[in-house]
């Protein structure tokens, strides 16, 4: 039964609050979603080693869809939105950002930074896009490198940036950081060295590289669709926001935590994923600007023609206003 949705701004910031206040969603979901991901890869070897490559792209696109999933529960992690005991959303999310070269406290850190500073200057995880002295073959070529590159890049660049900014981070999180970083690369280096002593590399290509570089440049694209070429001087009107009405776009977004529902996210972020549909419609009928699309494709394409000069953030335009 369709919900009725206040339009009063005092009943809107009423409803909105009770959402805040809702329990987290439970544990099943996520051991469903993992349980799925290690059968997939588990598929995938088999059909390699049977000779079906065809089928196996197949699965690496499934593995990709589900690598994707498993960093938008990384961002849930960073928010302390994944589970309702903390031990286990930081155990989760250290897992989950070591499989993805990304800790979960330098995640948490530059994204901080990134709701604090949406899309301005500040804006660690939108450089070079948000820097209106960037050259624009220097904001292409980036752009493009992260496409093509994400899965590696992206990790690479929150770390650089996490320790360029070390003097920013609370001292309480230094030992936490160096900690993380030590046993994410503890982990690899003990994971490499078993694959390298056993020949496994075609293994680990087909297992975990392949669909990991897929899932590196869906991630770039999500991140592109949600703000590349979004000026607006607010939350809702610096962000793209995807609201699927079918029955197979609504699963396909709650695989993903509803993370394209991402004004309200920004807007709410502390708003339990399973509640951000309903979060949207009172988050947009509250503030003018916003831009929904019915489908990712919709929004992919009108992000695309800003990869040509990709940039974001309403400096760019305050810059053109300032200008002789």
């Amino acid at each position: 039964m369709h919900r009725e949705e206040p339009t009063d701004p005092q009943a809107i910031g009423a409803r909105l609050r009770a959402l805040r206040s809702l329990p987290l969603a439970g544990e099943a979901g996520h051991a469903v979603a993992a349980a799925s991901h290690l059968a997939l890869v588990a598929l995938a070897i088999w059909a390699w080693s049977r000779g079906h490559f065809a089928f196996v792209a197949c699965v690496w696109c499934a593995i990709a869809w589900m690598d994707h999933a498993a960093l938008t529960r990384l961002h849930e992690a960073a928010h302390g939105a994944l589970s309702r005991s903390r031990v286990l959303n930081e155990a989760q999310g250290i897992l989950i950002g070591t499989l993805a070269l990304t800790p979960l406290s330098v995640y948490r850190f530059v994204h901080a930074r990134h709701h604090a500073c949406l899309g301005r200057e500040g804006d660690p995880e939108f450089w070079p896009y948000n820097d209106p002295k960037a050259p624009r073959a220097l904001r292409v070529a980036y752009a493009w490198a992260e496409l093509a590159f994400g899965w590696i890049l992206t990790p690479a660049l929150y770390s650089l940036r996490t320790a360029r900014a070390w003097r920013r981070v609370p001292a309480s999180q230094h030992g936490r950081l160096v900690g993380e970083w030590i046993f994410l690369a503890g982990f690899w280096a003990a994971t490499l060295a078993v694959v390298a002593s056993n020949g496994w590399w075609e293994w680990f290509v087909v297992a975990h590289l392949a669909p990991a570089w897929l899932a590196g440049s869906m991630q770039t694209i999500r991140k592109f669709t949600e703000h590349l070429g979004m000026h607006g001087a607010s939350i809702v009107s610096m962000t793209r926001t995807v609201v699927y009405r079918g029955p197979v776009g609504r699963a396909a977004s709650a695989s993903q935590l509803h993370v394209e529902h991402h004004a309200a996210h920004h807007r709410h972020a502390r708003i339990p994923h399973y509640a951000l549909p309903e979060a949207t419609e009172l988050v947009h009928a509250l503030e003018a600007g916003g831009r929904r699309f019915p489908t990712h494709a919709h929004a992919v394409l009108d992000m695309l023609p800003h990869l040509a000069d990709p940039k974001l953030g309403p400096q760019w335009t305050a810059n053109r206003r300032q200008r002789p």
